[in-house]
């Protein structure tokens, strides 16, 4: 952004034993004072998304020219991205038609485009700054009032500034919807490769919804438009009445609660050979499909089960706590020999996970378990599982997670009893992140590096599956011997006789 935000404090007097440095000269300086905004003299220009983007009828008022509001149909703020420019340059610069009103002599006519400087926040104001192209005169704006001259000292609110703008959106261009969406598809889903936007689709329409960290809540509406196997030509409907234009989605069909895609460029021609053509992807060394998780997920076996004891390492490890807060009885005190990091799915279906950081080993002369009145720190349910690039995948979610309900987690057995994991951060899983990721700059939060351990009556047997086909149907844990006839015929013949001598022997 071309502009330097200071604070200045006013002269200050040392004494002789004093040294200038930043502690004795700015301990006069206020940091609460008003700030002094310094713009470049020689400014690059910047994406006016942040700032305003959309197409917008308005009125205004200016208190130098006229009295009163002029408000004429054909006036509109233009402020769009240009689908289909060469190298894909987006947008910087807006333009405002002005319409003279009927007698309003001073009103203005004419087309006066603007480009964009950069904006900023204090507190719920947003503030953005622009120049005019032909005079070089910067401009400082809040939504829906300006104010003239780079000099002007402060701009606070509306009703400060000189000229005033009521704005109303330009309805979006409708679109007929001529192709259908998979029947599995309709429901709500988080977008985790979009701020966890969220995606609504029903047979015809994607409707995405998004609170960018600064700004205000964003939306985007698809409409399928052509369809050729998993690759699906859709219609973007423009920004507040932006021109529309063709994006290209290639979807994985669904498994268990995700939905697998890669979304391709932006382009204005609604033809299906250039828009999905596999080009038009984002061509990189690395990547992954982004997902879709379902709002309303669905427990699902787990890919990895058993009975683990762990050591963790990164940079949020798993803690001790007490779920739901204060107990609702006093436990009782239990001598404990040996305590271990636990990460069981000893259910009878294994689709929860339930991990102690701090967990009772020790066990009483018939091999049972001495603490049986502790509850596990953490609770996760299985939703989805697959295997991409090599590496094994699992989303599990929570709901009592405070940061993010659903997380990611990169699986693989490294021994016959031995695993490793990787938690993600949040809901995204990062093209970086493997097994032994534990810090941010891969995605990742916390590591485990996990030996089985079941005992004499945990009942908790090992399962893993590394997800290279998550649309198999899971078999119950019952073993099924299928066989022939006479095979049958002859096992069954055994099985009497034993049972024949077995009585002998009692008798």
């Amino acid at each position: 952004m071309p502009k330097l935000v200071l604070f200045a404090a006013g002269c200050v007097n040392l004494n002789d034993n004093e040294m200038p440095d930043i502690k004795t000269v700015c301990r006069t300086l206020d940091v609460n004072q008003e700030l002094i905004t310094l713009f470049s003299t020689n400014p690059t220009s910047k994406n006016c998304r942040s700032s305003l983007e959309g197409v917008w009828k308005f009125a205004y008022r200016n208190i130098y020219k006229f009295t009163g509001e002029c408000k004429h149909p054909d006036a509109n703020i233009t402020a769009c991205q240009m689908p289909g420019t060469q190298f894909f340059i987006v947008n910087q610069q807006f333009t405002i038609n002005y319409k003279q009103c009927e007698g309003m002599q001073e009103a203005e006519e004419g087309e006066v485009q603007y480009k964009c400087l950069g904006d900023w926040y204090i507190g719920k104001d947003h503030y953005f700054a622009v120049m005019n192209t032909p005079s070089q005169q910067r401009r400082r704006h809040l939504p829906r009032h300006v104010h003239y001259n780079r000099n002007a000292p402060r701009l606070k609110t509306p009703q400060e500034s000189p000229e005033r703008y009521r704005l109303e959106q330009v309805k979006t261009e409708v679109v007929a919807p001529s192709c259908t969406l998979p029947d599995n598809f309709t429901g709500s889903w988080l977008n985790t490769a979009n701020f966890d936007a969220l995606v609504v689709i029903n047979k015809t329409h994607m409707v995405e919804r998004w609170k960018p960290d600064t700004g205000r809540v964003k939306e985007q509406i698809y409409v399928c438009v052509e369809a050729r196997e998993n690759r699906y030509l859709m219609a973007r409907h423009g920004i507040h009445g932006c021109q529309r234009d063709f994006v290209c989605f290639n979807f994985v069909p669904r498994h268990h609660s995700v939905i697998r895609y890669r979304k391709g460029k932006e382009m204005i021609t609604d033809e299906f050979s250039t828009v999905c053509s596999w080009t038009m992807f984002p061509d990189k060394k690395q990547w992954r499909y982004d997902i879709l998780i379902s709002m309303e997920p669905v427990s699902i076996k787990c890919p990895v089960a058993g009975k683990f004891r762990f050591d963790q390492s990164g940079d949020i490890p798993f803690e001790t706590r007490i779920r739901g807060g204060v107990t609702q009885i006093p436990r009782p005190n239990v001598y404990c020999k040996e305590n271990i990091s636990d990460f069981s799915v000893c259910d009878k279906d294994q689709k929860i996970i339930l991990i102690d950081a701090n967990y009772c080993i020790s066990v009483d002369y018939y091999g049972r378990p001495v603490d049986i009145y502790s509850e596990p720190d953490y609770e996760l349910k299985c939703i989805a599982f697959w295997k991409e690039n090599l590496r094994s995948y699992l989303i599990t979610y929570n709901k009592e997670d405070a940061y993010s309900k659903y997380r990611c987690w990169v699986y693989q057995r490294a021994d016959l009893n031995r695993v490793l994991m990787s938690q993600s951060v949040g809901a995204f899983c990062h093209v970086l992140q493997d097994v032994t990721s534990n810090n941010y700059t891969q995605g990742a939060e916390v590591a485990l590096d996990m030996v089985e351990y079941e005992r004499e009556h945990d009942d908790c047997p090992m399962y893993f599956d590394d997800g290279s086909n998550p649309y198999q149907q899971i078999a119950e844990q019952a073993a099924i011997l299928m066989g022939s006839a006479p095979a049958l015929a002859c096992h069954t013949g055994i099985v009497q006789l034993l049972l024949l001598v077995c009585l002998r022997l009692l008798l």
